[in-house]
């Protein structure tokens, strides 16, 4: 080749060089150029900014997940056709039991069903009223004891008195029908609210009472025109049945004392000729009942079937407090709840409950229900391979959504762990759960993140930065796993 031919070969290849450079340049997304402060970014890199990193929400409550891994979850929950059931399910702290709480909620029917949730937050205020009541009004829920003599009862007040509310705050929502009940039994529908309403005021009782006794414009009864009529009489004739229903009100651990809804029921009784009636009942006593009646009324009155959903009660004051588990009063909770009168009715049809417990290692509820062949108790166990199936579903559905700006894609669970080195392998098998999984996931960004520099670098992670992120999921996790295993 003479001096002139190589001469252009030289040319040639040096245009070619440039032309792929070039291509290269604008193929290669910006994301990648870590010369840019901002590119030093786990969710930049993988493109995930601007959406819902899956592994970096801490709480499930909310129920806004669109991730969920079916093959590990209890499929006698989620039915295939969608229909409730009555059970219990018990699983650690972080195996998924509040996802599948969620999942299992919003798989029912709203037409068939009045879902009704008891959560942490609304068990609390029950909770505040019982243990104040047996404390002598001092609040300590560090007592062994608070919960000693707590039974079905107070568990049934708590069915109860969550289903009257909901229904009394929502009934206008609905088609609601059964106005055609005799007499009596609407004036025992009256009582029973006027006693279970968890809600400040009376001006939503009265217009659902107003509506069952169907009472036209002039004949209403209205709390303002009831105290102003009590302030102008002498009421000597009701003293009897007000001291009755104020002693009977009273008797209550859990319910609101809250007695303007008495003024309330003392009028409808005397305005419907009922106060002789009325001196011969009481409530006190008879909740469990109540609770049959008046779930059997709403299966009527909407054409719902009432479904007590109960979960994070390990969340709850009562119970975990400084790190330290109050056992006898969990299990005292727990074993109300699964009474064989509160399990029968369940199985009899007339409501269903729904449990969603945390599994305490000294614990042991699986043996105290009857009949166990119906009212079933599930379990949510992880192995190395689930954990792993898990991983790569979350990752896949992250990948359908991430910026087109990204990087690179997100690989697979174990390229992106580096799961490949042997000992990084051996500290990604003992994680234990999903959400030991996902705080393990944050910690591994954050250290990534902070290596990141100006050269380019594809964020697998060294022996040293998966020790470092697992040392911070168990420091996190096992805070609340050895809490849920303590006993005071």
């Amino acid at each position: 080749m003479g001096a002139d031919e190589a001469g252009i070969v030289c040319i040639l290849l040096t245009v070619v060089i440039a032309i792929v450079s070039i291509i290269f340049y604008y193929k290669t997304p910006a994301s990648c150029y870590m010369s840019t402060p901002e590119n030093r970014d786990f969710n930049t890199y993988y493109g995930i900014t601007g959406m819902k990193n899956h592994f970096q929400i801490e709480k499930a409550d909310d129920c806004n997940s669109m991730i969920v891994f079916r093959p590990s979850l209890p499929q006698m929950i989620l039915k295939s056709d969608y229909s409730a059931s009555s059970f219990m399910t018990l699983a650690k702290y972080g195996s998924g039991k509040t996802l599948l709480r969620c999942e299992y909620m919003k798989s029912l029917s709203s037409n068939d069903y009045m879902k009704v949730i008891i959560s942490n937050e609304q068990i609390t205020e029950y909770f505040d009223r019982y243990v104040l009541k047996i404390n002598g009004n001092e609040s300590n829920y560090q007592t062994q004891n608070s919960l000693k003599n707590w039974s079905e009862n107070e568990f049934a007040q708590v069915l109860l008195s969550t289903l009257v509310t909901q229904f009394i705050d929502t009934y206008y929502q609905h088609n609601f029908k059964d106005r055609d009940l005799v007499l009596d039994k609407k004036i025992k529908l009256i009582i029973i609210i006027c006693y279970y309403y968890n809600t400040e005021g009376t001006s939503k009782l009265a217009d659902f009472i107003n509506s069952l006794l169907e009472k036209g414009v002039w004949s209403k009864y209205k709390i303002e025109d009831i105290k102003q009529q009590l302030r102008q009489e002498n009421a000597q004739d009701d003293e009897q049945l007000w001291e009755h229903s104020q002693e009977d009100l009273e008797k209550f651990t859990i319910l609101r004392q809250d007695f303007e809804r008495l003024l309330l029921l003392l009028f409808v009784l005397r305005g419907e000729k009922f106060e002789d009636r009325a001196l011969e009942k009481q409530l006190y006593g008879n909740t469990i009942q109540d609770l049959i009646e008046f779930s059997s009324f709403i299966k009527k009155s909407i054409k719902k079937t009432p479904v007590f959903i109960v979960d994070g009660i390990d969340d709850n004051k009562v119970f975990v407090r400084d790190n330290e588990v109050n056992t006898a009063a969990l299990e005292s909770f727990c074993r109300s709840s699964i009474s064989s009168s509160i399990v029968i009715a369940a199985l009899s049809g007339h409501f269903y409950l729904s449990l969603f417990y945390p599994k305490i290692d000294n614990i042991n509820l699986e043996n105290i229900i009857i009949p166990k062949d119906k009212f079933l108790v599930h379990t949510i166990n992880w192995n190395k391979n689930s954990l792993m199936n898990y991983a790569d579903y979350v990752l896949s559905e992250m990948n359908k959504n991430a910026s087109s700006t990204r990087c690179k894609p997100i690989p697979d669970f174990e390229t992106l762990v580096n799961y490949s080195n042997e000992e990084i392998a051996k500290i990604i098998d003992i994680i234990p759960g999903p959400k030991a999984l996902q705080i393990f996931m944050l910690a591994l960004a954050e250290e990534l993140d902070r290596e990141s520099g100006s050269a380019d670098r594809s964020y697998l992670p060294s022996l040293t930065n998966v020790k470092n992120a697992y040392r911070k999921s168990v420091e996190f996790f096992d805070k609340k796993a050895n809490a849920d295993n303590s006993d005071t």
